[in-house]
Order: C-alpha cells, then sequence, then structure tokens
C-alpha cells in the first residue's frame, strides 16, 4: 500500500521538511523496491510449494484411487479364480466319477465274460450228463425189456410143469436147459 503524501502550501520554510519527508518515503520505497523481487521470490516459493502440496494431494488421490481400483481388480480376479477353481473341481470331480464308472463298467464286463463262461462250462456239462442220462435210460429200458422178457419166458416155461414143488425143495424148478426154445408169450410190439 502507497502511503499518501499531504501537500500544502506552506511557507518556503517548511518545504525542506516536506522534502525531507520525501526523501523518506523515497528511501523506504527504494527499499521496498529493493524487497519486491524477494518477496516476489517468497511468493513463488510458497506457490511452489502450494502446487506442490497440491501435487502431492492429487498424487496421494491418484495412488489411493488406484490402489482402490486395484483392490476391486483383485478382487474381481479372486472372485473369477474362485469360480474358475470350482469349474476345474467339478470338472475333476465328474471325471473321476467317469473313470470310476468306467473301471466299474470293466469289471461288470469281465465278471460277466466269467459268468458267461462258467455258463458255458456247466451247459457242456449238462449236455455230457444228459447224454450219460439218456445212454443209462435206454440201458436201463433195454434191460427191463430184457428181463420182463426173460420172466414171461420164465412163466410160460412154469406152465407146463408142476407149480407145487415136492418136499424136496427145487427140484421140478425149470434148468437152463428147459428155457432154450422157449417162445415168448408176449407178442414183441407191445413190449414196454
Amino acid at each position: 500500500m502507497k502511503k499518501m503524501i499531504p501537500w500544502k502550501m506552506k511557507k518556503p520554510g517548511k518545504i525542506k521538511v516536506v522534502e525531507d519527508h520525501i526523501n523518506e518515503v523515497s528511501a523506504e520505497r527504494n527499499s521496498l523496491k529493493d524487497q519486491k523481487p524477494v518477496g516476489k521470490r517468497e511468493v513463488n516459493g510458497f506457490e511452489y510449494q502450494i502446487r506442490s502440496k497440491d501435487e502431492e494431494i492429487r498424487m496421494k488421490d491418484m495412488r489411493r484411487l488406484d490402489h482402490e481400483l486395484a483392490l476391486k481388480d483383485i478382487r474381481r480376479l479372486e472372485r473369477e479364480l474362485a469360480m474358475k477353481d470350482e469349474e476345474i473341481r467339478m470338472k475333476d470331480i465328474r471325471l473321476l466319477e467317469h473313470e470310476l464308472a468306467m473301471k466299474d463298467i470293466r469289471r461288470l464286463e469281465d465278471d460277466l465274460a466269467m459268468k458267461d463262461e462258467e455258463m458255458r462250462r456247466l451247459k457242456s456239462q449238462l449236455d455230457l450228463r444228459e447224454k450219460e442220462f439218456a445212454s443209462l435210460r435206454n440201458t436201463i429200458r433195454s434191460a427191463c425189456t430184457d428181463l420182463s422178457n426173460a420172466v414171461t419166458t420164465a412163466d410160460d416155461a412154469l406152465e407146463f410143469k408142476n407149480k407145487s414143488p415136492s418136499k424136496k425143495g427145487n427140484e421140478h424148478f425149470f434148468t437152463e436147459k428147459d428155457l432154450y426154445g422157449a417162445v415168448p408169450s408176449v407178442p414183441r410190439g407191445y413190449r414196454s
């Protein structure tokens, strides 16, 4: 702020006082002019400090914002990673279940093949037994027929002799020689 010097019209003796006062004011003004660049430098320094502080605050805000965005990205990526991990875990579980099912299927197929082989072996044994039974049945039938024929022949032969044995026992029974040439009483078509 500039000082205002009051100018008054005074007598010539008093002009010297005003000149002294002007010289003081001039010196003071020159001193202030000399101080002006220093003040400007200080103001510039303060402005620089303010700009630096503003820049520092802005950088802190940017770092904080970057940090918040990075945290959001990290959380999003963690969620995506957790989802991917869950998908991979589920795929692994399905793959393991598939592998176990395939092992079970192979085991069951092997068991089925073994059972088929055992059934073929048992059927073969059954077929052999049935052949043996059929052969034995035919043999038994033939033996029964032969026995029936022999009994019939023996009955027919006994009709010609005394059927009541004597007191001595078996003396009147037929011998093998008596049965030669005997004729069966049952015709051949009726034998069982």
